[in-house]
This record gives structure tokens, C-alpha cells and sequence, in this order.
């Protein structure tokens, strides 16, 4: 099992924040809080990915925990706390906890979405997600399992971005998928106005756009014409798990 953290250390939540039936729904694991006016703790699993061959099955599951409530100026507020796992099986076996995000103090909610199995079955693309309740801004980044060795690569866009436009600044990102040979596409869109002033940076770009990114050394570039994404796994709806 392997525990990654984005800029920050992760810490480990007090066992009493911990629920022994939360509340479940399914499928949507992209964005998973313990809402507000009837704020409670929540599981969310996702469906099953199956590897196109059917050698391999993946599926996500993401806690949100409600740990209690703070009192501020203008009243209280609910304090919600999330992990996000992943699970694989490969040739039929049980499902084992390959990955575990924790929150930190500083991005206290976060997320996984499986986006696919590459063509030949060795990857999985992932999309970590990560914010801080009550703070505008949601941070988005690839993250693929490489199913022989059971090791993850976690690509930094933030350089990617600084190499390709010269400048420090970032951009809005979701994960799309694989193209037909393999590699990973990501679309990035301008940031909000908002969370431009939060993050102290300015979009990388003013428009939509796609991009082919070569996780090994980091690099992005558009995305060339008559390329687009494609779709391998075959999703399982996770009442069959």
C-alpha cells in the first residue's frame, strides 16, 4: 500500500473521527463531502474497472468523515474529513488496498476517480483530487498505477506547466483518458478569477484545451489533430463486486 501527499505531510486521523457503518452511495466518486444542511459521515464506491482482457478489476472508495463542529465569528460550521482508497484484483483474486490518500491539515477533502485501464491492462489512470473545505479551489492531478510492479507515478504539472509556458501559473485540470497508442490525454481549462487571487497565480492560458502528457520526463504538448481519447475498461456496476 502506498500513501502519496501533495505538498504537505499526510496525518493520520484520530481513531474517534472513525464510523463503523457510514452512510453509502454509489457511483460518483469525484467530488464526495459530508454536504451541508444535513451534514453526516458518507462512503461513496465507485463501479468496477475491468482491464480489457479481464485480468485486472479496480474500483475506488471515498470516507468522508464528519469529525465534529467549529465555531467561528459567524457561527458554527461542520468539519468534514476525507479518505480515498483504491482496490485491485487480478486473475479473480480478492480485492486488495493498493492505495490510501488521508487528509492533512491543510487539504482536508479529497478524492479518486478511476478514469481507464490502458489498452494492454498495465496501467490504471487515476484522478486525485484535493481541496480544503471552505476555501474556493480544487486541485486535480493524474496519478497512474503500474499494475506489474505495484508502484505509482504521480506526474508534477505544476512544472509541466512552468516548461511549456515559461512562467509560474496553473490551470484547471481533468484527466480525460488514454489516446489509441497509449498515451495519457489531460484537458485543462482558465482558472477562476477567484481562485487565481487565492493561489496567488494566473492561468497558464485563456482557452480549453487538450494535451498529450509524456509522464516520464513531465513534458506536455497539445494534443496533435485527429487524436482523441478512447475507452478500454468494461465498467462493472458496483452492486456485482
Amino acid at each position: 500500500m502506498r500513501t502519496v501527499g501533495i505538498l504537505c505531510l499526510l496525518s493520520v486521523l484520530p481513531a474517534l473521527y472513525a464510523q463503523t457503518n457510514p452512510a453509502t452511495q454509489s457511483n460518483d466518486t469525484s467530488y464526495v463531502s459530508c454536504g451541508d444542511k444535513a451534514a453526516t459521515s458518507r462512503t461513496v464506491g465507485s463501479d468496477i474497472f475491468v482491464s480489457p482482457v479481464g485480468r485486472r478489476r479496480a474500483y475506488v472508495q471515498v470516507t468522508a468523515n464528519l469529525a465534529g463542529e467549529q465555531s467561528k465569528p459567524e457561527g458554527h460550521s461542520v468539519v468534514c474529513v476525507n479518505n480515498s482508497r483504491l482496490f485491485v484484483s487480478t486473475k479473480g483474486t480478492t480485492f486488495d488496498l493498493v492505495f490510501l490518500q488521508e487528509a492533512s491539515d491543510t487539504e482536508t477533502g479529497n478524492s479518486l476517480r478511476i478514469v481507464d485501464w490502458s489498452a494492454d491492462g498495465h496501467r490504471l489512470l487515476i484522478e486525485l483530487a484535493q481541496w480544503q473545505y471552505e476555501s474556493p479551489g480544487l486541485t486535480r492531478t493524474p496519478l497512474i498505477y503500474l499494475a506489474e510492479l505495484g508502484t505509482f507515478q504521480q506526474p508534477d504539472l505544476s512544472r509541466s506547466f512552468r516548461r511549456e509556458f515559461g512562467i509560474e501559473c496553473s490551470l484547471d485540470v481533468h484527466v480525460a483518458g488514454f489516446t489509441g497508442d497509449n498515451r495519457v490525454v489531460i484537458e485543462t481549462e482558465p482558472l477562476s478569477p477567484e481562485v487565481e487571487e487565492v493561489l496567488s497565480l494566473p492561468s497558464c492560458a485563456r482557452k480549453k484545451s487538450q494535451w498529450i502528457l509524456n509522464v516520464a520526463d513531465e513534458s506536455i504538448r497539445p494534443l496533435p489533430e485527429g487524436n482523441k481519447v478512447v475507452r478500454n475498461a468494461k465498467v462493472e456496476l458496483q452492486s456485482e463486486k
